[in-house]
């Protein structure tokens, strides 16, 4: 009998540590990384790119471009990654044709790399520059709106090239379907 009751104690010291280490890892059970966010701040500050993440335009893993991915939450709590600025504009101009649920959203957050120094600044104070010669630019999908912080960057990239002017000096506001299209046309189709 002492065997019966030396497995008896193993079986339920295991089942006791099974419970114990369970409940030590946290949070409520939701591990997706695109989770609703629990709390203003979660919906109006930028948060790190989940690996696993997929952009909601072109399905690329906005993770493997860290220079150049962008995100926005809206107001019901959802978080979507982009891996550039150009799919971040097509779903920023009509989130409802890449998801339904976001037809008519409000946004809470809207973040884009900027084009010098690559940090992320907030979209609704950015200067985009409408870049169309792809050669120019080494980034994900090749042609994107350039993203700056300050007027006076995007003023000097315009200056340097003939074939750009102020007036390709944008605002978030500005941007409408023909731009979405110019960017992400395919994914319009």
């Amino acid at each position: 009998m002492p065997t019966s009751l030396s497995r008896r104690r193993l079986v339920v010291a295991a089942g006791a540590l099974t419970v114990g280490l369970a409940g030590c890892t946290g949070g409520d059970g939701d591990a997706t990384p695109t989770a609703t966010p629990t709390s203003t701040t979660a919906r109006t500050d930028p948060a790190p790119v989940p690996a696993e993440a997929s952009c909601a335009v072109c399905n690329m893993v906005p993770a493997n471009f860290p220079d150049y991915n962008a995100q926005l939450t809206v107001e019901a709590g959802d978080r979507v990654f982009f891996c550039s600025s150009g799919c971040f504009g097509a779903y920023y101009v009509d989130p409802g044709h890449f998801e339904p649920s976001h037809e008519g959203t409000t946004f809470a957050g809207l973040w884009v790399h900027d084009h010098e120094t690559k940090e992320l600044i907030d979209a609704r104070s950015a200067w985009f520059v409408r870049e169309t010669n792809a050669d120019r630019v080494d980034d994900p999908m090749q042609r994107n709106p350039l993203p700056f912080a300050d007027r006076a960057d995007a003023e000097a990239y315009v200056a340097g090239y003939d074939d750009l002017s102020e007036a390709d000096i944008l605002r978030l506001d500005d941007f409408d379907t023909d731009l979405a299209t110019f960017y992400r046309g395919r994914f319009f189709e």
